[in-house]
């Protein structure tokens, strides 16, 4: 099995666990919903818990939309490529434009991340007050994801142009 394989399964498969997230997503909306609504009981780890699982699951999900070429682009001009000049322009965006901005946000995540266990951060949002770095733990893994991913990408790019694959 090639390295592009290995990370594409390896995403594949994390896609399928962290998807779960949606659900547990829905569920505390529901329970917040049906707590004011019926009960005059306001639930604020529910609120929390949603927008925190939220920005997670948006994190990771990027890796996996990389991987299945699912993201936005401009086809005014893209279909009447051909493929190497396809692979061409992917791999140097991404390395010129995407790497070194990532690296950059992927730093600066980590950094705030650090401070953020360090100083046991709470949100602000609500008065539940729930610790907000295990949501900053996971943005900045999302982010070390996608920038595997997207390594992933550059290969195979690299390969199309060079080894015609």
């Amino acid at each position: 099995m090639s390295l592009t394989d290995f990370i594409d399964r390896s995403i594949s498969r994390f896609a399928k666990y962290y998807s779960w997230f949606a659900l547990l997503m829905v569920l505390f909306v529901v329970i917040n919903v049906l707590g004011r609504y019926f009960f005059d009981i306001r639930n604020d780890y529910a609120v929390d818990s949603t927008w925190q699982l939220y920005g997670m699951l948006i994190m990771f999900g990027c890796s996996y939309s990389l991987g299945k070429e699912a993201h936005i682009r401009t086809d005014l001009f893209w279909n009447n490529y051909k493929d190497r000049t396809k692979a061409i322009i992917d791999f140097v965006s991404y390395l010129l434009l995407f790497f070194p901005s990532f690296a950059l946000i992927t730093y600066i995540s980590f950094n705030d991340t650090s401070a953020a266990i360090e100083m046991n951060e709470r949100s602000s949002e609500t008065m539940a007050q729930l610790i907000i770095w295990p949501m900053k733990i996971g943005i900045t893994l999302g982010l070390v994801l996608l920038m595997v991913q997207a390594l992933s990408q550059m290969i195979k790019c690299y390969r199309r142009i060079f080894i015609n694959e």
